[in-house]
C-alpha cells in the first residue's frame, strides 16, 4: 500500500510506524488519548459539572476522545466535586438499549476486570475514592477518584467508567497538568473569558481543545487527530483524500528548449 492508515492504542501505533518507515510508507494513525477537562476559576460550575459527566460516562468512557482527567482550580474544587459526585450517583448503568442509561457493559467482562483493578491499584497508592464502583459481568459502576496527575488512573487511558479529579494552584497550574501526559488527542477548558479560553488552548500541546464544552467532539470536515503520542496526520473529508492523493509533476515541452550546452 501507498498508505497505511490506523485507528488503535499508540502501542500497536508505534509498532505500525516501525514498519511502515522501514518500508518508506506514509502513515496516518490515530491513537490512545489521555484528555482533560479543565475548569478554571470563572467557569459556570453546575455547566462544567454536567459536561464532564457526559464527557467521561458517555459509552461508559469507551471512547478515545472520553474526559479521563478532570482539572479544576482549587477555588472551586470544593463545590465542583461535591456536585458532580452527586450528579454521577443519578447515572442510570445497565442496558444500553435504554434511551436513559448512559453507563453501559464494557466490551468485555475482562476489561471490566482491569477497570476495577486499576481503580483498587489507584486507591493503594494513596488516591481518595470519592465514589466507589463495582463490577456485574461486563458492567462497571462508575467510580470518581480525587488523586494527582501521577495517579495511576490519571497516567493511563482507563477506557471505562473512571473519572479522575485533579486539583490545581491557579490557570499556570492546570495547564501545566493538562500537557503533563505523553498524549494529546483532544480536550476542554471551561471558563466565562472566551480570550482568557482561548490563551489556554493556545498552550495546550494537543490536537483538539473544545471551549465550553467536554472533550468527545467530530465533525466530517474537521481535522480530527493529535498530537505527540496520539497519532500523525489528520482525518476528516478533504484532508482525508488529500492524505491519500499523491501528486504527480508531469510536464510537456511544445517547442524546443534552448539549452545552455
Amino acid at each position: 500500500p501507498d498508505v497505511i492508515s490506523f485507528i488503535g492504542s499508540t502501542k500497536e501505533g508505534r509498532l505500525i510506524g516501525e514498519v511502515a518507515g522501514r518500508a518508506v510508507k506514509k502513515t496516518m494513525l490515530e491513537l490512545g488519548g489521555n484528555n482533560a477537562l479543565v475548569i478554571l476559576d470563572d467557569a459556570d460550575v453546575d455547566y462544567a459539572v454536567r459536561a464532564a459527566a457526559f464527557g467521561r460516562f458517555l459509552h461508559s468512557g469507551q471512547i478515545c476522545m472520553s474526559v479521563n482527567r478532570i482539572i479544576v482550580d482549587q477555588s472551586i474544587a470544593d463545590e465542583f466535586t461535591e456536585k458532580f459526585v452527586k450528579l454521577v450517583k443519578t447515572l442510570k448503568v445497565g442496558d444500553p438499549s435504554l434511551e436513559d442509561t448512559l453507563i453501559g457493559p464494557l466490551i468485555s467482562e475482562d476489561e471490566a476486570e482491569r477497570v476495577v483493578e486499576w481503580a483498587g491499584k489507584a486507591q493503594e497508592e494513596g488516591a481518595q475514592v470519592l465514589l466507589e464502583g463495582r463490577r456485574d459481568g461486563a458492567l462497571v459502576y462508575p467510580y470518581i477518584i480525587k488523586g494527582s496527575n501521577e495517579t495511576w488512573t490519571a497516567k493511563k487511558e482507563v477506557f471505562g467508567p473512571v473519572a479522575n479529579i485533579i486539583v490545581a494552584q491557579d490557570e499556570a497550574d492546570a495547564l501545566r497538568i493538562a500537557n503533563d501526559t505523553p498524549a494529546g488527542l483532544s480536550g476542554s477548558v471551561h471558563s466565562a473569558s472566551r480570550e482568557r479560553a482561548f490563551h489556554f488552548a493556545k498552550g495546550w500541546k494537543t490536537g483538539m481543545v473544545h471551549i465550553n464544552d467536554q472533550s468527545v467532539n467530530d465533525e466530517p470536515g474537521i481535522a480530527f487527530g493529535g498530537e505527540k503520542a496520539s497519532g500523525i496526520g489528520r482525518f476528516g473529508r478533504e484532508i482525508t483524500l488529500d492524505e491519500v492523493t499523491t501528486y504527480q509533476w508531469v510536464s510537456e515541452q511544445t517547442e524546443q528548449r534552448d539549452y545552455p550546452l
